[in-house]
Parts: structure tokens; C-alpha cells; sequence
């Protein structure tokens, strides 16, 4: 019973650090649609995941990395330096609540992901991650379709793979780092993927020369490039990661789709966005209830 009770609360806290990344991550949307507007994207990627590296390079215990370090940083590459690289691009052609919304897609590629990887797919639980999907999807039901909303869709959907790949494949990487008893903290874990999506978007900014438009960015938008970089990206992925190593696969799925109801409407009320009350309510129902759903198909395996 005090087992069962044990249990019980540590998916508690679990869920908490996840829906406290989530509020962290649905600020971001607007800050970077209204804040962050003619600076180049790749640059504001290569800023944040610098400031990430850097910031967790201090507490990282470098005397004690894992066999698979290599792997981390190949890692970090893509599930932060594709994944943002992408996404803030995506910002080009979408207003910032559809950025949000388009996202919508990631936990199916996460369960997929973790189907392919875990060989363990089961149909079951693909329900309550497209009832996830539905009740996004619904929030911007009548969104306005244009070609440039098109591009902007396809882009996004390159993050949204990046960032599900790299969920899983850090959770699947982790559980063969402790089965050998290879010791490395989260921390070190995290420097090391920070440090490889750091050195891909670098590269990125070197190929298209964005390093020379550095000196035109207001304090105002440092000082918001050093919120995305430090706390949503640095204390943000963390948590996420770290939560995800703890949590089933369908848990995990639909909660990539909990930040989407906050986003919206965090854009809505703190950056003059438009959109529908009604549907943002009906959508944010429908994803809570997919997660008590996926909650309740963990109980059972």
C-alpha cells in the first residue's frame, strides 16, 4: 500500500515539473512573434541553446561523462538545433497562437517514435493522443489558410519531429546509460545536448553570416532572449527531460500537447492575438481529459 502510495506521488510531482514547463513554454510563442520580430531566426536559435550550454556548463560535472557522450551531443543536435531552427523559422509565416497550435502533431510522432523504438506499439494507445490532437485542433478550427500558413505548417512539422525523436530517443538512450552503470547526472546529461544544439545552430548562423546583425539587438529583446534561453530552454528542456524518463509514452505524447490551451491564451490576453473563447475551452477540456485517458491505459499495462 505505502508503495502503491509512493507511486501515486512521485507521478504527481512528475506531472507538476511537466505543467510548469508548460506555462514556462507558453509565454515563449508571443514574446518570440512580438518581441523577437526582425532578428534572424537562426540567430535567435543559436542565442538561446548558447545561453544554455553555457549556463548549465557551470554545474556540469565534466570529470564524469558517460561512454555515450558523443551520442548525447548528436542528440542535442537534433532534438534542440534542428527542433529550434525550424520552429523560430516557422515564426516567418504563422502568428504566434498557430505556432502554438501546430504543434499539435507532436505526440503522435512521440508515440510513434517510441512504438518504433521500444518495439512495443500498440494501437490503443494512439485514442486519447488523437483525441489530443482533436481538442488542439479545434481551438483554431476556422484558422484562416493562406500559402504562407501552409509553409509555415510544413516547416513546423520538421521541430515538431526533431523535438519528438529527441524525446524519446533521450529516454530510450538514458535507461542504456544506467543499465551499465555509466554514472553521469542529469545536469552533465543535459550540458552535453545543450552543447550540441549550441555547436549545430551555430554552424547554422556561420553558413548564413546572422552574426554580423548581433549588435542591432535592443536590451529589451536581450533581455528576452535571456528569459527563452536561460528559463524556458535551459530550466525548461531539463525538467522536460527529466520528467519524460519518468513518465509511459502516451503520458508523454499528450502532455507536448498541454501547453497549447496556456499558449493561446497567453497570446490572446498578454499580446492582442485574436481567437475563439468557446473553442479554446472546448479544446483545452478535450486535451485534459486525453491525459486522465492515457493516465488510465498506464494503470492497466
Amino acid at each position: 500500500m505505502l508503495k502503491y502510495g509512493h507511486c501515486i506521488l512521485l507521478f504527481v510531482h512528475i506531472m507538476y515539473a511537466l505543467l510548469f514547463v508548460s506555462v514556462l513554454w507558453a509565454f515563449s510563442f508571443g514574446l518570440i512573434k512580438g518581441q523577437l520580430a526582425g532578428i534572424e531566426p537562426s540567430l535567435v536559435a543559436a542565442l538561446r541553446l548558447v545561453l544554455c550550454f553555457t549556463t548549465f556548463a557551470i554545474f556540469c560535472r565534466w570529470k564524469a561523462l558517460p561512454r555515450n557522450t558523443l551520442k548525447l551531443v548528436a542528440l542535442g543536435a537534433i532534438q534542440f538545433g534542428v527542433m529550434y531552427w525550424a520552429y523560430i523559422q516557422s515564426y516567418q509565416y504563422l502568428p504566434g497562437y498557430l505556432v502554438a497550435v501546430f504543434t499539435i502533431f507532436t505526440p503522435l510522432y512521440v508515440i510513434l517514435f517510441s512504438g518504433w523504438v521500444n518495439q512495443n506499439f500498440s494501437v490503443k494507445q494512439l485514442f486519447p493522443v488523437i483525441f489530443s490532437i482533436i481538442g488542439a485542433a479545434i481551438i483554431v478550427a476556422k484558422a484562416p489558410q493562406t500559402s504562407d500558413y501552409f509553409l509555415g505548417f510544413i516547416v513546423l512539422q520538421s521541430a515538431n519531429i526533431a523535438f519528438a525523436f529527441g524525446q524519446v530517443a533521450y529516454k530510450h538512450l538514458n535507461r542504456k546509460i544506467e543499465s551499465v552503470n555509466q554514472p553521469a547526472s542529469h545536469v552533465t546529461q543535459m550540458t552535453l545536448m545543450y552543447g550540441g544544439g549550441a555547436l549545430f545552430s551555430t554552424i547554422v548562423v556561420l553558413i548564413k553570416g546572422s552574426f554580423s546583425t548581433i549588435g542591432s539587438i535592443t536590451i529589451e529583446q536581450w533581455q528576452v532572449l535571456i528569459y527563452l534561453g536561460i528559463i524556458a530552454s535551459g530550466l525548461g528542456f531539463s525538467l522536460w527531460n527529466f520528467g519524460a524518463k519518468q513518465v509511459k509514452a502516451t503520458e508523454l505524447a499528450i502532455m507536448n500537447n498541454g501547453y497549447v490551451p496556456l499558449a493561446v491564451i497567453f497570446s490572446l490576453t498578454l499580446f492582442g492575438e485574436q481567437g475563439d473563447i468557446v473553442k479554446l475551452a472546448i479544446g483545452g477540456s478535450i486535451i485534459g481529459f486525453s491525459l486522465w485517458w492515457a493516465q488510465r491505459l498506464a494503470d492497466k499495462t
